[in-house]
């Protein structure tokens, strides 16, 4: 199930596949943006709490901890 979104009452539950093609972050001017994770070139650390991506010829500074962008490549939780 890829980002499907259960509600509960009020709050709502996310429910992730394994391995997540697109994710929403927020870039350096704290725009939202989604990403598509199988278009990421590469991932570089920029500044504590800062990843560069490499989009084909576009670069993208996102405000995710280089760490915890691992985690989501991977497919682990990003909700430590």
């Amino acid at each position: 199930m890829h980002g499907n979104i259960k509600r509960k009452g009020r709050r709502p539950m996310y429910s992730y596949s394994s391995e997540p093609s697109w994710i929403m972050v927020k870039d350096r001017d704290d725009n939202r943006v989604w990403v598509n994770l199988k278009k990421i070139d590469y991932a570089a650390e920029n500044n504590p709490g800062w990843t560069m991506l490499s989009l084909g010829d576009k670069r993208l500074l996102v405000k995710v901890d280089f760490n915890e962008f691992g985690k989501i490549l991977a497919g682990g939780d990003d909700r430590d």
